[in-house]
């Protein structure tokens, strides 16, 4: 069943930008991993911020459970219905790893009977030991540190999952032990999935891929893996990145605080 569809997108930079996709379909479904791969500046990570509601599109729709995500409140819809998981962590250095998740929690209003357990408890499902989870966020490793930003997207249950480049800056080992987290949530607790990667070994582990050239334009069904991605390489549209000026240094405004409406 589809969680998330896009109908008929477009979207370019600014009147008489760079044209990025230009009237295309596609679909997501509930309990599936999704790779979107692509070359460099294909955009990639446009769509994850389209996907987001972080950058608006030009024309169609992005639906979740059938309603235009821009027919709402983009932030609460941020705060409850998608998590985002970065490449480079983006935790609060000052915070140890319960403080960061519990400060997710915080800003999604929900109610929990103990936040600080339940943060406990997530830090732990997600592989991290009882000594490193009130360990300062800069005394963990890479892989610790992506575990804990996984706990932060998850924290408030949201039901959409997008990552961009999560394993870029892991080992191999780590990498697998990521993916296995995210196959989890797909597979064991109904998440959609969204793992935007150059990885030819995340690329071939996933259950569907998603070649971005090919939905730049029309209707595209994501494919069953076949083979894996198109090579090395950082996640990014410079035009994006651009906009996004200031991302790593000011996350919580990027990821959480209201965004003015275009």
């Amino acid at each position: 069943m589809s969680i998330l569809k896009i109908e008929d997108l477009t979207f370019s930079y600014g009147q008489g930008g760079r044209n990025i996709f230009q009237g295309f379909s596609t679909s997501f479904e509930a309990g599936t991993v999704y790779a979107v791969v692509g070359k460099s500046g294909a955009g990639k990570t446009t769509l994850l911020s389209l996907l987001a509601a972080l950058t608006k599109p030009t024309g169609g729709k992005i639906l979740v459970n059938d309603k235009n995500i821009f027919d709402s409140d983009t932030y609460r819809y941020r705060c409850s219905d998608v998590g985002i998981v970065f490449q480079n962590y983006n935790l609060l250095p000052k915070l140890n790893a319960v403080e960061n998740v519990m400060l997710s929690m915080d800003i999604s209003e929900k109610e929990y009977s103990n936040k600080t357990q339940y943060a406990v408890d997530l830090l732990k499902k997600m592989g991290l030991e009882d000594y490193d989870i009130f360990r300062p966020i800069l005394q963990l490793s890479g892989g610790q540190q992506q575990r804990v930003a996984i706990a932060r997207a998850i924290s408030y249950d949201p039901a959409i999952i997008l990552a961009d480049e999560p394993t870029g800056n892991l080992d191999s080992r780590t990498e697998q032990d990521i993916l296995n987290i995210f196959q989890n949530l797909a597979h064991r607790d109904g998440k959609c999935v969204i793992i935007v990667t150059h990885s030819a070994e995340v690329a071939s582990a996933v259950d569907k891929t998603i070649t971005i050239e090919s939905l730049k334009y029309g209707t595209v069904e994501a494919e069953d893996v076949t083979g894996g991605a198109d090579g090395g390489g950082q996640t990014d549209d410079p035009d994006l990145m651009e906009s996004m000026a200031g991302i790593d240094a000011g996350v919580w405004d990027f990821q959480y605080k209201k965004q003015p409406e275009a």
